[in-house]
This record gives structure tokens, C-alpha cells and sequence, in this order.
């Protein structure tokens, strides 16, 4: 359950099919990405933490695809803000709460993207995107030897992922 139903992709997701998903058993797999142990740390009170680890996936090899590649994992659990249980998703994302969370998370990855970069004048671009433990969700990706390159995916926790950990009140 930790790589799938924790983090609420559906059964029917192309992530949990064996031809992107490397199987040891019916039940038993290789991680497909760190967001797996989110959960299982939230659930033991860790409220702000990093997961890092080998994640794979059946990719095709070239230029920016390999079967085994590195991923990081960050949470930062906000304290409870006002509690708010929103009635829609359109509600949440126009949100106060989420926007000054996806503000502080935007703002952390830029800087440590500057930092690992190294290039004061580094250019840098938001997307929206969809990750289904994730709402919102965006990717980053920075200018980079004449052309744009992804360096990474986040969003806020999907307050549904909050739930099954017992953590409805909080945001992160």
C-alpha cells in the first residue's frame, strides 16, 4: 500500500501496471518513488523530514530516463491553521492556507536549486502538473545548456493523504 494506495493512485494508474512497475511478487515490489515512506513517517508524529533512496521504474533508456535513479523526498508539516475542512478542490486551491503553503514550498526549492546550480542569474520556471497525493502540484524546471530541463515535481499534501494518517488538521 505504501507506493500506491497511501498515496492515492488508483488501481487503475499505468504506475501500477507490470509494464511500468517492477514486481517481485503480487505483492511484493521495488519502490517507484521515495513518496512511498511519506506516510509511514508521518504516521510515526515526524512532522518536517527527508527521504532519499534508489527508486525504479521500467523506462526505456536514454538521455533522461533509467530504470534505477536517485529521488528526495521532503515534508514539512505546517502548524494547524485554522482547521478548515474545504467543501471543493477549487475551495482549497484559492485557499489563504494553500497558498501560503505552496508559496513556502516554492520558495524552499528555489533556493536550494539556486544553491545546487551555483548560477546567480539561473532562470527558472513553474508548471502546474498533476501527482495524485498532491494538491496542488508543480514541477520546476530551469534553464539549463540552452534549453529547459526539469529538475523536479512537488505539491502541497493532498489532504486525503493527511486523513489516513490521522492528520486532517495540518497542511504541508
Amino acid at each position: 500500500t505504501q507506493c500506491f494506495d497511501d498515496l492515492l493512485i488508483p488501481p487503475e494508474h499505468p504506475g501500477r501496471q507490470k509494464s511500468d512497475t517492477y514486481y517481485i511478487t503480487d505483492e511484493t515490489l521495488l519502490r517507484t518513488h521515495t513518496s512511498a515512506h511519506q506516510s509511514e513517517h508521518l504516521r510515526a508524529g515526524h512532522e518536517a523530514f527527508l527521504c532519499t533512496g534508489d527508486v525504479y521504474r521500467r523506462d526505456e533508456i536514454d538521455a533522461s530516463h533509467f530504470p534505477a535513479f536517485h529521488q528526495m523526498e521532503g515534508v514539512k508539516l505546517f502548524p494547524e491553521m485554522d482547521g478548515s475542512k474545504f467543501a471543493s478542490k477549487e475551495e482549497w486551491l484559492e485557499s489563504e492556507e494553500c497558498k501560503i503553503v505552496a508559496s513556502d514550498l516554492k520558495k524552499t526549492l528555489e533556493n536550494m536549486v539556486d544553491y545546487v546550480f551555483d548560477d546567480p542569474n539561473l532562470q527558472k520556471r513553474w508548471r502546474d502538473d498533476y501527482f495524485p497525493f498532491t494538491e496542488p502540484s508543480f514541477e520546476l524546471d530551469v534553464f539549463y545548456n540552452d534549453e529547459w530541463m526539469e529538475v523536479l515535481g512537488c505539491g502541497v499534501i493532498h489532504e486525503g493523504v493527511l486523513e489516513r494518517c490521522n492528520l486532517q488538521a495540518k497542511r504541508g
